[in-house]
């Protein structure tokens, strides 16, 4: 058992900074009495990763639950609105070839319509090659590279046709929580922690950093990033690696211009000889970056293919190394990894944050309902929930790779590469009918949000093949017969919108 009901815990210590870090730190605030000190230890000497971020649907929710003040935030992080995704060359490589993955709500008439499991009109629209982003009203305005100001006027015309993200510069969004974070009370230490101390019960007890000074703990969030610093080097937490599914292992991140005259209302994910290339639109300037396999192009070479496609010379940063994969506990005894420091994929499809902001929510349902007092039995169905919920992020970003690319050396590898017996499952079922959140529903269990809905899901497999039209229209036969028209009305109608 871990009592963490006030006034038992004196300090709760968050190492790190970075989004995980003060996100942490402003969730633990609002809990904990002011007797308790919630403090972040961060180092200056130490950098922040990424150049460009966006979060997805649960990242708004999560501003409003702690409070943050949207206008200021956008204002003070260069955020810009986020839709969802363009994946572009994923099934050719040619410039023509583009589909998207967008925010649909799930308040929709076409997401509220469901029979037996499925949903017709979406059916409909996959059994005749319709794209799915057709029957939202942002996906013209998506196109036609629509303003900021213009796409406000749509939400709040229109707000439940789509679930609105943000693209934000990670650096900004870090100063910003902090000031945050501080305004509330949050105590900050600037310093390197060195060791970590633990007792004979395996408790995190007392850090010792750089400057001599030693702090006494009663609860730890590891958020040191990548470096992994408690939970993975101090404690040896088990890894689980995806690389046998996934083999993107590095990353360059860059600034670049916006190659549009506004910034994009989705994040682009194009692909390259050895991987694919993110540009994330902000206000002022694009985060970009090239995620790539390290058996299949050097560091030199990823960066002239980058400046050969851009046609311009690029400034590149730090190049990331990473082993796509999770802890499989991410809290022990009194020790939780959050962020990076508990797992991380690859970009793709922006997991790292929208995993991190669930964990939290769950740590705080957790702490709420057990007023403190935490059972062994509770954290072990934590982290059981929290590594499915990593297995459902390795599936999602799996399927996307199970495309038709097959013209470079690492297009045809990741052709060859596995499937997860998970994904493999889904898949059989999926070149009959189309994916239900009764395929997708159990990567959230005990209590957890999934990240990603059932129609998230298919707005990423039908483009791509892994649902086929014939998936629609089996579906369709199990309707009667005046149901299936309606639904078959309704695919004919985006059909005729799209050819106007």
């Amino acid at each position: 058992m871990l009592n963490l009901r006030s006034p038992a815990p004196q300090r709760i210590v968050v190492l790190g900074g970075g989004t995980a870090g003060w996100f942490a730190a402003i969730a633990l605030r609002r809990l904990f009495s002011p007797k308790v000190d919630i403090q972040v230890i961060e180092s200056s000497s130490i950098g922040i990763v990424g150049v460009g971020e966006g979060g997805l649907l649960n990242f708004i929710n999560a501003l409003q639950r702690y409070q943050i003040d949207i206008d200021e935030f956008v204002r003070e992080t260069g955020a810009a609105w986020k839709w969802g995704f363009s994946y572009e060359g994923w099934r050719t490589g040619g410039e023509d070839d583009r589909f998207y993955h967008l925010f649909a709500s799930q308040e929709t008439p076409v997401s509220r319509w469901s029979e037996r499991g499925f949903y017709p009109c979406l059916s409909a629209m996959i059994g005749q090659n319709i794209p799915l982003e057709s029957y939202l009203a942002a996906s013209p305005l998506i196109k036609a590279n629509t303003p900021q100001d213009q796409a406000s006027a749509l939400l709040k015309a229109n707000g439940g046709d789509i679930v609105p993200s943000f693209h934000f510069d990670s650096y900004k969004l870090a100063t910003y929580l902090k000031k945050v974070a501080l305004s509330r009370g949050v105590m900050h230490l600037d310093t390197v922690v060195e060791e970590v101390v633990f007792d004979q019960q395996g408790h995190a007890r007392m850090l010792r950093c750089a400057d001599n000074r030693t702090i006494d703990v009663d609860f730890l969030i590891d958020a040191s990033g990548l470096s992994r610093k408690v939970l993975g080097k101090s404690m040896g937490g088990k890894w689980h690696s995806f690389s046998d599914y996934l083999l993107m292992d590095s990353a360059i991140p860059f600034y670049m211009p916006h190659p549009h005259e506004n910034p994009m209302l989705v994040t682009r994910a194009i692909t390259m000889d050895a991987g694919w290339m993110w540009q994330i639109p902000l206000i002022d300037r694009v985060g970009a970056g090239y995620v790539f396999s390290s058996k299949h192009i050097s560091e030199q070479q990823a960066i002239a293919e980058i400046e050969q496609r851009l046609g311009y010379a690029i400034t590149p940063h730090k190049t990331l190394r990473f082993d796509p994969g999770c802890f499989e506990e991410v809290w022990v005894g009194n020790v939780m990894a959050l962020g990076l420091s508990s797992g991380f994929v690859e970009p793709l499809e922006a997991t790292s944050i929208g995993q991190m902001l669930e964990q939290l929510y769950s740590f705080e349902r957790v702490l709420v309902h057990s007023q403190g007092i935490i059972s062994d039995k509770t954290i072990r169905e934590f982290n059981q929930a929290n590594f499915q919920s990593w297995l459902g992020i390795r599936d999602f970003l799996r399927m996307h790779y199970d495309n038709t690319r097959r013209d470079t050396p690492l297009w045809q590898a990741v052709s060859e590469s596995p499937y997860p017996e998970s994904y493999r499952a889904l898949r059989e079922c999926w070149q009959e009918r189309t994916p239900r959140l009764l395929d997708v529903e159990s990567y959230a269990i005990n209590g957890w949000r999934g990240i990603f809905h059932a129609i998230n899901w298919m707005f990423v497999a039908a483009p791509l093949g892994v649902v086929p039209s014939r998936a629609g229209q089996m579906d369709l036969l199990a309707l009667p017969a005046e149901k299936r028209q309606q639904a078959l009305n309704f695919a004919a109608e985006r059909h005729q919108e799209i050819n106007r």
